[in-house]
Formats: structure tokens, sequence, C-alpha cells
């Protein structure tokens, strides 16, 4: 990716971009709480620098400075960031869908509640094995992989 792409994408999220000798790294502010799932964490490493404000932190991406190396964390924070945008906007629309749900419960008898019935799009039940997150039973594995957070990095 051209780096101007890459600051273009990042611009909301972007704090400073770092050479440290022969690595560069993407210092970023993220909400706290967003996640990073393993398959994120794969050929880049990732350290919490700390808080940047009451509802943010600042994350490191590092890597040796070489076009795949930061190609890789280029796709690694694009990835994360897309992630978790999607996340939130799942989070909101289940919300409204409660409210509706709600609304639909508060007026209606128990009767017509019995007969409520859902239409839904073929192939939901896979919805979340299309981002990355798994089974949607609740196994340890990928309520792991949803509650990860950025971890603090001491040297």
């Amino acid at each position: 990716m051209i780096y101007s792409e890459f600051i273009n994408k990042t611009k909301d999220y972007l704090k400073s971009v770092r050479i440290l000798k022969d690595h560069v790294s993407f210092d970023l502010i993220f909400k706290k709480t967003w996640v990073l799932t393993k398959d994120s964490r794969k050929g880049v490493e990732i350290i919490k620098e700390g808080e940047y404000d009451n509802n943010n932190i600042v994350i490191s991406f590092v890597s040796k400075i070489n076009d795949s190396d930061i190609e890789i964390l280029e796709e690694t924070v694009d990835k994360i960031i897309r992630f978790n945008i999607e996340r939130e906007e799942k989070e909101k629309l289940f919300k409204s869908k409660v409210d509706e749900l709600k609304s639909i419960f508060a007026k209606k008898q128990l009767e017509d509640l019995k007969n409520l019935k859902f239409d839904t799009v073929d192939g939901i039940e896979n919805l979340f094995d299309n981002d990355g997150l798994g089974d949607t039973k609740g196994d340890s594995e990928t309520k792991e992989r949803e509650e990860e957070k950025p971890t603090e990095h001491t040297e």
C-alpha cells in the first residue's frame, strides 16, 4: 500500500509514525472497547502504550522496515479497524432491533406474541463465521477472541 493511502485510511486513528533503527512504529489511538483477534497479531508486534484519554488507548504496531513487513502491518491495522467498526455497527443494530421487539411486546397481546415469527435472510446462522469470529454457540475459543484486549508491553 502506498503510504498516502494508508495515512488516509487511518487518519482518524493515526497519532504518529516513528522510525526506530531498522523498525517502524505506527502509533494509533483506538477505543478501549476495541478488540484484537488472535489472527490480527500474526507478523506484527503490537504494544499497548497506555491511555490516551478516558475512552481511548494508544497502541503501537511495529515491524521491520521492508516492503513486505510494512505491508503486513498496514493490512493488520486495516483489518482491526474494519473488524471493530463492523462490530460496533452490529451492536447498534442489535440494540435497535431489541428496542423494536420491546415496543412490539408492549403493544401486542400475549396470544399475538405467541404467533410471532421471524423472517431471516438465508445464511444468517453463519453470519459470524464470515467475519472471523467462528462458531456463535459461545465456545471458549470464540469468547476468548472476542474479549482479547491489547496487553501492556514491558521491557
